[in-house]
């Protein structure tokens, strides 16, 4: 068995060699990429480069997924102590309550540190997903991130330059020329690549990509990220563009979360959808709080959950507009998808 392990890595490093780099980002648009959550105009395309308001907190993601890959890139933060990232092996959707997919993240950080994290390129597990450090974390074996061996990244408004290698569940990253950090037994370890918006403005440019040989055998189902199916946002995160309501008063948005007062009227799409499946988050936030869902005209009252802990409901429609309502209730992750098929 480790004879066939060490020939496959071997046949690995030998195609890495001679595969072609193909361009990840085209540098004129945003084909290829889907904005997960947020708004259109928190990701754009300019002067060759990925760019990004960095608000609302979100993720744009390739549209395809990937297993064993060299992805390069340079970025850079427009302010100081800025922040955003870059995640792999992904899923497609945000994980229940938060902007942010389970994932591998590699961080992409300017300045502020602090004793259990750094800006030089850190990686870890979020939302889910599980990865070893290549080094303990001086927090306990409980942490799973990796610290990087040196500090090598510059500062804002300065270039820094990514290599990122995931092979097979392992991950390494080089920054600035150097390999600083890493991690193994990742899952899932098949999945999207993703880069974050988390509250500034950032850069990003020669977004390249080497695809390796899948692993042999095939990565096991409960390995692998889930598949998008066509869920998009219906909440831009920032405002109540898209939704209509006769209490003004009522309803408010910010930070990619629809909070509505105490009997609140209903919040309504402006536009009609064919059949569809939704699916939404929501938080009770104290014991007299109350929330539903209208749909093909009929009120659905949500399940009670824990109290402050996030919630996640799917229900299916024949089409019209879609309703929401309750008191004292915080919405986020609004994605719809369609359900009508041609005949």
């Amino acid at each position: 068995m480790l004879n066939m392990i060490t020939t496959c890595l071997f046949a690995t490093v030998l195609f890495a060699q001679s595969a072609s780099w193909t361009p990840l980002f085209t540098g004129k648009n945003l084909d290829g990429w889907s904005i997960v959550n947020g708004d259109a105009s928190t990701w754009c395309a300019k002067d060759n480069m990925l760019v990004t308001t960095g608000k609302p907190i979100g993720v744009i993601r390739t549209d395809k997924m990937y297993e064993n890959f060299i992805l390069e890139l340079d970025w850079r933060h427009m302010v100081k102590n800025g922040n955003a990232g870059l995640f792999v092996w992904s899923d497609p959707i945000p994980a229940k309550g938060v902007p942010f997919t389970r994932s591998i993240e590699v961080q992409i950080m300017d300045g502020k540190e602090l004793d259990w994290y750094t800006t030089h390129g850190d990686i870890f597990s979020i939302w889910g997903a599980k990865m070893t450090p290549d080094r303990p974390h001086p927090l306990g074996d409980h942490v799973q991130r990796c610290l990087p061996s040196e500090r090598r990244s510059k500062p804002a408004p300065e270039w820094n330059h990514y290599i990122v290698t995931c092979i097979d569940g392992t991950i390494k990253l080089n920054v600035n020329g150097k390999v600083v950090s890493g991690g193994f037994d990742v899952s899932p370890r098949k999945g999207y690549i993703c880069f974050e918006a988390e509250g500034t403005p950032a850069q990003f440019k020669n977004i390249r990509i080497k695809e390796l040989p899948n692993a042999i055998p095939e990565v096991p189902a409960d390995e692998i990220a889930n598949e998008a199916i066509g869920f998009h946002t219906l909440f831009n995160g920032l405002n109540l563009t898209g939704w209509t309501t006769e209490d003004t008063t009522a309803w408010s948005a910010g930070g990619n979360v629809l909070f509505c007062k105490k009997e609140s009227g209903v919040l309504t799409t402006a536009n009609t959808h064919d059949a569809y499946e939704l699916m939404f988050d929501y938080k009770y936030n104290d014991a007299l709080s109350t929330a539903y869902i209208v749909v093909n005209g009929d009120k659905t009252e949500l399940p009670k959950g824990e109290i402050g802990t996030w919630s996640r409901f799917t229900i299916q429609g024949e089409g019209a507009t879609i309703g929401l309502g309750g008191s004292d209730t915080n919405f986020t992750n609004i994605f719809a998808r369609n359900l009508k098929t041609d005949e």
